[in-house]
């Protein structure tokens, strides 16, 4: 025995596909509840980051050699031959101290003979000069006997000064070096004879890069450290800045005062010197916000539930941190993840934010 299915009739047929088709347009048209609006699609999940102010100073370790205050390297002013030898390695002289003596017999007998040439030639100006006027003599003759006076006491002050070139004197105080010749030695004006140094304070010279000269003031202070003593920083002031630039390295030379009052410092000395130097209050995300386009780099502030690229000159990074000079206000937030869905004017869920350190 065989059934057949029932047929619908096709009246009917189509008022249950009308029925079927209007529940399903109501469910799609029904309004959204709280928790499904929350999760509508229109809305971006980011996580996000505040934006901190900070100052934009930078620390410079850099390579310094120290100098002595003043220094020199004495040379005889004539030629001749050592005498005495008047300072020992290491000492401290004064100024205007004799430190070697050249051979000056020959010259104390010129200044001698020179003394009584300047007495013979005065004695007979004033004989001449008390008779000027009687006709006894002539006036050309004591006109010449003055000037034999006036030449003999030119001859004496050259023999003295002759006599004084044999001497070699500290022109400053400090410290002698080691002495380059002995008793007995000849030596000329290119002869070296020791080294003095005023190192009662320390002048320590160092570069710094172009783009830091504007930060660079007198009396800055910097912290040296010594090889030979490296648990004792030294507290120094800038002093000099070079009028130049370095065409090569695009550095400027910079000189430093370091105090050095128990002597322990050297000229020569190698120091490192770090330099700090004060700069604006900039804005500072973390490098996570940190985005690029063809404009350049930007990121994605957080405004009224929305995001908007804001343009962004990086200027350093710093610790998983970048400092840059933007629009952005401190304290606004900035995306950090999920950038990767989020377009100008988006609505944005926050879910999340970091702290300064990158921790959630």
């Amino acid at each position: 025995m065989c059934f057949e299915p029932p047929t619908l009739h096709p009246a009917r047929w189509t008022h249950w596909a009308s029925v079927a088709l209007l529940a399903w347009t109501g469910l799609l048209t029904a309004p959204l509840s709280a928790a499904q609006a929350a999760r509508a699609p229109d809305t971006v999940p980011v996580i996000v980051s505040a934006s901190t102010e900070m100052s934009d100073s930078v620390t410079l370790d850099v390579l310094g050699s120290g100098l002595a205050q003043r220094s020199v390297t004495l040379f005889p002013q004539v030629e001749g031959e050592v005498g005495r030898v008047l300072f020992r390695t290491g000492q401290s002289v004064r100024a205007g101290q004799l430190l070697v003596q050249l051979d000056d017999r020959a010259q104390r007998l010129a200044v001698d003979l020179a003394t009584a040439q300047l007495e013979t030639a005065s004695l007979l100006a004033r004989r001449f000069e008390s008779a000027r006027g009687t006709g006894a003599v002539p006036e050309i003759e004591v006109e010449a006997a003055v000037a034999a006076q006036r030449n003999a006491q030119i001859e004496l002050a050259q023999a003295r000064q002759a006599l004084d070139e044999l001497k070699v004197n500290a022109p400053f105080a400090g410290v002698v070096g080691i002495a380059a010749v002995e008793l007995g030695d000849r030596v000329s004006p290119s002869s070296a004879i020791t080294t003095l140094d005023d190192r009662r304070n320390l002048v320590v010279e160092f570069s710094v890069p172009e783009a830091y000269l504007a930060r660079l003031k007198l009396g800055q202070p910097v912290q040296a450290t010594s090889p030979a003593y490296p648990d004792a920083p030294i507290a120094g002031t800038v002093r000099e800045v070079d009028s130049r630039i370095d065409t090569t390295l695009r550095t400027v030379r910079v000189r430093a005062t370091l105090p050095n009052t128990d002597d322990q410092l050297r000229p020569g000395m190698s120091f490192q010197i770090r330099l700090v130097l004060a700069g604006q209050r900039r804005i500072s995300v973390p490098e996570l916000a940190l985005q690029f386009n063809r404009e350049g780099p930007f990121v994605w502030a957080v405004r009224d539930g929305k995001t908007e690229a804001v343009p962004a000159r990086v200027l350093r990074r710093s610790a998983g941190r970048v400092l840059i000079d933007s629009e952005l206000r401190a304290g606004e937030p900035v995306v950090v993840e999920g950038v990767q869905r989020v377009r100008q004017g988006r609505a944005v869920r926050v879910v999340g934010e970091r702290s300064d350190t990158g921790a959630p």
